[in-house]
């Protein structure tokens, strides 16, 4: 018979690991250069945003200034 506390972990489980792959992340991206930037970059002011993952599957590379780090 499974216990209430079997659920409860396997409730905690699964919500943890649901909510660690769901993370979007934005960067800024300038078209002319071809590099993305962070939120705080002096360089990100008037960029348009899209997700990191949008970035570098469409070419773009970090910003050597704030050095964005790509996802692991």
């Amino acid at each position: 018979m499974i216990t209430i506390a079997t659920i409860l972990l396997f409730i905690t489980i699964l919500f943890l690991y649901l909510n660690n792959n769901n993370k979007v992340e934005y960067v800024y991206i300038n078209e002319k250069t071809k590099k993305y930037h962070s939120e705080d970059c002096p360089y990100a002011k008037d960029l348009k945003g899209i997700t990191l993952k949008n970035a570098i599957k469409n070419g773009y590379t970090p910003c050597k200034i704030c050095n964005h780090n790509q996802p692991q």
